[in-house]
């Protein structure tokens, strides 16, 4: 199967396309179409899991054939497609890979003694937060600063909220683990 066919696609009676194999997987992730859309593959309309299921067993037999071991299929969805339970047809069961997290590069590691400080000194200003790139967070704990202090409540909200981070934030705002 050549990557640069393209197949037409049909949902409640309206088709659409033709697209390459490549744009109906980015449409499946972008959840514009699901598994149950219709494509047209051989003269005739299947679902889009009997279309990857028939690739991937049209990919099996041409490994078999070979006496090679079968490739990842680079058109298959990222996720396998939902099963059924036994005994049950309503009840259905997904399993979805999680993808790794990204690494970032940029910038230098935070350290986590001074968060704590910063925390404890100025934590009620949300600096701590600004120092661990978390802006939203330290915008929101200077607002609430502001706005208790305006009330005549004080800091105090802030302070303690501040203080509970020091103590449970390990990680910055790109998710690097402070040192």
């Amino acid at each position: 199967m050549s990557g640069s066919q393209e197949y037409e696609l049909r949902w409640r009676g309206r088709q659409s396309g033709p697209y390459p194999v490549s744009e109906i997987n980015r449409m499946l992730d972008d959840h514009e179409i699901g598994m149950g859309h219709e494509i047209l593959y051989l003269n005739e309309w299947i679902t889009l899991e009997e279309f990857f299921a028939a690739l991937q067993k049209s990919a099996a037999e041409a490994a078999q054939q070979q006496h090679a071991v079968i490739p990842t299929v680079p058109f298959a969805p990222a996720w396998s497609p939902p099963q059924r339970e036994k005994g049950s047809s309503l009840r259905i069961k997904v399993s979805v890979t999680p993808t790794p997290p990204a690494v970032v590069k940029e910038g230098r590691r935070r350290y986590r003694l001074l968060f704590a400080f910063l925390a404890l000194f100025a934590g009620y200003a949300g600096a701590h937060n600004f120092y661990a790139r978390q802006w939203l967070t330290g915008l929101l704990q200077l607002l609430l600063s502001v706005a208790t202090s305006l009330m005549g409540f004080g800091i105090i909200a802030s302070w303690l909220w501040a203080m509970v981070e020091a103590l449970l934030v390990r990680r910055d705002g790109h998710g690097v683990e402070m040192i």
